[in-house]
C-alpha cells in the first residue's frame, strides 16, 4: 500500500510545519500492516518523525525534508529510553526522522532530507588554525552553534535505535547539525548509494556512526562532512537488554571527505571486532585511521581487534593511521590483529602506533603500502606537528612488508625516519624506507 503525505495534509511550500502530516502518514501505514510512505516533489519543513515497523519512507525524485528551525518542534530529550545529548557539544537527543525498537524499516530516495544547519549554526566564514593532526584536521575551519539565537542545535539527524533489518538506500543526507545517521544497538542494516553532504567546518557532523550493531554493510556512498566520516563505537551504556558490541561490519567501494577522520575506531566499554574496509577514496581527512581505545580517565576502554583495511587511496591527508591506546589507567581497553593492506597515500602527518603500560597494541601488519610525504599544506601548531614519520611505542608484533616510503617534499620540520620504543618484535620485509637528507 501506499500512503502520500498530501492526502494527510502536508503543504510542500517551504513554510507549513508538515510534522504531524507525515507522522499521520507513518501511522497509518504501521495501522495498516505496512507499506511505503511517499514523499512526492516539493518541499516539506517538519520537526521529528517517528519511523515505526514494517514502514518504508520513500523520497521521490525532487522530495525535499528540511529540519524546523525550531528547537521546539524536535522530539525531547527523554523521547524514548535509548536517547542522549552532550550538553558540552552543545546538541540535544533532538532528531529529524528516528526508528525505535522498530523492524523491517526503510528510508530511500532520490529525493534529499536536508537538516537545515545554517538555521542553527553561525554563519559560514568562520576560521581557525589546525590544531593537530599533521596540520590538516579542522584546517577548513569550525563552526558551532550561534549563542546569540540558541543554547542547543538538534542532535543526529537520522537514527535507528534497536531496529532489526534496515534499509537506508540511494538518498541525499545533508546539512546535517550532528552525526548524520546513527545506528545503535541495531542488526541487520544495509547502507547503500546514500550521499552525505555536510558543511566541512560543521562540528560533530559526522557521516556514519555505527555503534553496539552488528552485519552492517556500507557501500557505493559518498560522504562530504565536517567531522568523522564513518566511525565504529561500542558505547552502549544507554541501551536496553543489549551487549556493547559492534561486530561483522563491511564498508566498501566510498569515497570520503572529513575535515577529521575518514575513519574512527574507538569510544565506549565494549568491543568492535570483524570489520572489512575496502575499496576506498579519500580525499581529504585530518587522519585516514584512528584506533583509540580510551578517550577518559574512567577505568574502560574498548577492545579493537580483527580489523582489515585494503585497496585505500588517499591525498590531502594527515596522518595515514594513529593507533593509541588513549588514558594511562585504562585496564580492560586492547587494539590486536589490525591489517592495512595496498594502502597508497599522499600525507603530511604521520603513522603512530603507541601504546601504554598496561595496554600494547598488537599484532599490527602493514602490507604493500606506498606513504608519500608531501609539505603540510596550512599552519600547524609546533608542539601538534611531528618530527618524526614512524613513531612506534610500547606495541608488540609489528610488521611492514613490500612498503615504501617517499620524500616527495619533506618539511624542514621533519627530522628523523623513526623512533622505536620498547617494541617486542618489529619486522621490515623488503621495504624501502629511506633516511631523511638533511
Amino acid at each position: 500500500m501506499m500512503y502520500n503525505i498530501l492526502d494527510y495534509g502536508a503543504v510542500p511550500d517551504g513554510k507549513v510545519l508538515n510534522t504531524q502530516a507525515i507522522q499521520d502518514a507513518v501511522d497509518a501505514c504501521h495501522a495498516a500492516g505496512g507499506g511505503t510512505v511517499v514523499v512526492p516533489p516539493g518541499k516539506f519543513i517538519t520537526g521529528t518523525v517517528f519511523l515505526k515497523s514494517r514502514v518504508h519512507l520513500h523520497l521521490e525524485s525532487g522530495a525535499l525534508l528540511q529540519g524546523s528551525p525550531n528547537m521546539d518542534d524536535y522530539c525531547s530529550d527523554d523521547a524514548y529510553e535509548q536517547n542522549a545529548k552532550a550538553n558540552r557539544e552543545g546538541w540535544r537527543g533532538a532528531h529529524l526522522i528516528a526508528a525505535v525498537e522498530a523492524e523491517d524499516v526503510m528510508l530511500s530516495g532520490p529525493g534529499i532530507i536536508d537538516g537545515n544547519c545554517d538555521a542553527f549554526f553561525i554563519p559560514p566564514g568562520t576560521t581557525i588554525d589546525a590544531k593537530w593532526a599533521g596540520g590538516l584536521a579542522w584546517a577548513r575551519g569550525i563552526r558551532v552553534n550561534d549563542s546569540s539565537k540558541i543554547d542547543y542545535r538538534p542532535g543526529q539527524m537520522v537514527v535507528f535505535v534497536q531496529c532489526r533489518r534496515v534499509q537506508v538506500e540511494n538518498i541525499t543526507l545533508r546539512n546535517s547539525t550532528c552525526w548524520t545517521l546513527f545506528l545503535h544497538g541495531t542488526r541487520q542494516a544495509v547502507i547503500k548509494g546514500v550521499i552525505i553532504d555536510n558543511p566541512v567546518d560543521g562540528i560533530n557532523t559526522d557521516g556514519i556512526d555505527i555503534d553496539c550493531s552488528s552485519q552492517v554493510t556500507v557501500s557505493d556512498c559518498i560522504i562530504t562532512v565536517g567531522d568523522d566520516a564513518i566511525t565504529l563505537r561500542a558505547s552502549g551504556a544507554r541501551l536496553k537488554d543489549h551487549p556493547p558490541v559492534c561486530e561483522d561490519i563491511t564498508v566498501t567501494n566510498c569515497v570520503l571527505d572529513s575535515s577529521v577522520c575518514a575513519f574512527r575506531l574507538g569510544v565506549g566499554a565494549g568491543v568492535i571486532r570483524n570489520a572489512v574496509i575496502s575499496n576506498i577514496v579519500i580525499r581529504f581527512a585530518g587522519l585516514g585511521f584512528l584506533l583509540q581505545p580510551s578517550y577518559g580517565r574512567n577505568g574502560a576502554g574498548v577492545r579493537i581487534e580483527n580489523i582489515s583495511a585494503s585497496n585505500i587511496r588517499a591525498r590531502q591527508l594527515g596522518h595515514p593511521v594513529r593507533i593509541i591506546a588513549g588514558a594511562e589507567d585504562v585496564g580492560d581497553g586492547a587494539v590486536r590483529n589490525i591489517d592495512f593492506s595496498n594502502f597508497r597515500c599522499e600525507c603530511a602527518g604521520n603513522i603512530e602506533i603507541a601504546g601504554n603500560q598496561m595496554m600494547h597494541p598488537q599484532r599490527i601488519s602493514f602490507r604493500d603500502c606506498a606513504f608519500d610525504v608531501v609539505n603540510r599544506p596550512c599552519f600547524c601548531r609546533e608542539d601538534k606537528c611531528p618530527d618524526t614519520f614512524f613513531l612506534i611505542s610500547l606495541a608488540d608484533n609489528i610488521l611492514f612488508k613490500d612498503c615504501e616510503l617517499n620524500w616527495l617534499s619533506p618539511d624542514p620540520e621533519w627530522k628523523f625516519l623513526e623512533k622505536i620504543s620498547q617494541v617486542d618484535g618489529l619486522e621490515k620485509i623488503n621495504c624501502s624506507f629511506p633516511e631523511l637528507k638533511k
